[in-house]
C-alpha cells in the first residue's frame, strides 16, 4: 500500500466529511458511514478503502469529543489548529 496516497485520501475524506457536517464530529461520522466503499475496479482502491475505514473508525469512536481531539488523533495537527 502506498502510504502517501493513503494520507491524501484520508485528508480528502476528512475534509469532505467536515464540509458536509459543518465541523460536527458526530454528523461527520454519520456521513462517513454512508459513503460507499470503493469497488473492485476503482483506482487505488486499497488506499481509499483503508483511508475511509480509518476516518470512519476515528470519527465514530470520537462522536462526543471535540473536533480538535478528533483531528489530532487522525494526525492532522495543522488542520486541528486551523479549526480551533
Amino acid at each position: 500500500m502506498n502510504h502517501k496516497l493513503f494520507l491524501q485520501y484520508l485528508r480528502q475524506y476528512t475534509l469532505q466529511a467536515l464540509e458536509r457536517a459543518g465541523d460536527d464530529p458526530s454528523l461527520a461520522a454519520d456521513y462517513l458511514e454512508e459513503i460507499k466503499k470503493p469497488g473492485i475496479f476503482s483506482k487505488d482502491r486499497h488506499e481509499k478503502r483503508a483511508a475511509l475505514d480509518r476516518a470512519t473508525k476515528v470519527f465514530v469512536e470520537s462522536r462526543q469529543r471535540s473536533l480538535y481531539v478528533v483531528l489530532k488523533s487522525l494526525g492532522f495537527d495543522d488542520l486541528a489548529k486551523e479549526k480551533l
